[in-house]
């Protein structure tokens, strides 16, 4: 299976010596789009990814291509088979063609993804999964459905969390270049701007641990530029936790209280994970009492830490 490409079009570059890193420029240019769309959306909650298409610019509505869900949180059991659909809605005129591939994804102590092969990841998911189809073409106004099967295994590996990536990713055929200026030294490079959706699959067998969150740094960062508290949490448990995170706030001087953005986020075994919560602006100076909480959605406790600081 290839790892997702980008096409190239209407483009021209003049060069004296051969283009030898235009396939490295491509690759990295398309990972940056990737990342920059797929980790766009939210892992916690049913959410409905939508890339939008201006078709015409008399239109007061923005058409696009949606897929929904963005993501499933699966409890199977070992020895499980389940079938789940993802849905696909083109709205715009045109039509839309995709390849559908599943792929690990790995992330390391910061929360940092990158992405491999299926099968290759320290808990692939993808070992146990089939997809159909795995192209898809709609039509102008046409829905589609894609549907996974996942078969837990009873061997060891179905006793633990697993997860992968399913992506969605839109096929445009190559366009035949020609040299604008017809000089032999010329190259020509272009970009056919597609997109991909990634559908994130976890899977959290009931057996496991998802209680094991901990918050092992709070601290109060002052700047020039703003001002800050951080919330470093790490996942000791075996399984995948969907937390809710947030800070509340006490002014020691008023007693007036506030509570800074609510966060929702997925962590998952072994990772360590940032939360940065800014302050407000024109917050008053004073003394002030933060207590940081991170609720996993256990019915026994809590994670809650608290810290002074002084705004001047």
């Amino acid at each position: 299976m290839k790892t997702p490409q980008i096409t190239s079009e209407n483009t021209s570059i003049d060069f004296d010596s051969k283009l030898i890193f235009a396939p490295y420029f491509l690759k990295r240019l398309f990972l940056i789009f990737l990342l920059c769309f797929v980790f766009k959306t939210t892992t916690f909650g049913q959410k409905i990814q939508t890339v939008g298409v201006n078709t015409n610019a008399k239109e007061t509505s923005t058409k696009g291509v949606s897929i929904s869900p963005a993501h499933f949180n699966l409890s199977l059991n070992p020895g499980d088979t389940k079938t789940y659909k993802i849905n696909v809605d083109n709205t715009t005129n045109f039509k839309k063609q995709f390849e559908v591939n599943v792929y690990d994804f790995d992330m390391n102590g910061k929360g940092k993804s990158s992405f491999m092969q299926a099968g290759e990841g320290k808990y692939s998911l993808s070992k146990w999964l089939n997809i159909s189809p795995t192209f898809i073409e709609l039509k102008p106004k046409e829905k589609k459905e894609i549907a996974f099967s996942i078969t837990v295994p009873t061997s060891d590996a179905g006793f633990k969390s697993a997860w992968s990536i399913i992506m969605v990713e839109e096929q445009k055929p190559r366009v035949k270049l020609d040299d604008p200026q017809n000089k032999n030294n010329t190259i020509a490079l272009g970009i056919v701007p597609t997109f991909a959706f990634g559908v994130f699959i976890y899977q959290n067998p009931p057996n496991v641990t998802s209680n094991g969150i901990e918050i092992t740094n709070f601290t109060f960062n002052d700047s020039d530029k703003s001002k800050s508290i951080l919330i470093e949490a790490q996942n000791k448990g075996t399984g995948i936790a969907y937390c809710t995170s947030y800070i509340d706030l006490t002014n020691l001087d008023t007693g007036k209280q506030q509570r800074l953005k609510v966060k929702r986020f997925t962590i998952l075994p072994d990772l360590i994970r940032d939360f940065v919560f800014e302050l407000p602006e024109k917050m008053p100076q004073g003394n002030y009492l933060a207590v940081g909480v991170l609720d996993y959605g256990s019915a026994e406790e809590i994670q809650a830490a608290k810290l002074e600081f002084t705004l001047k």
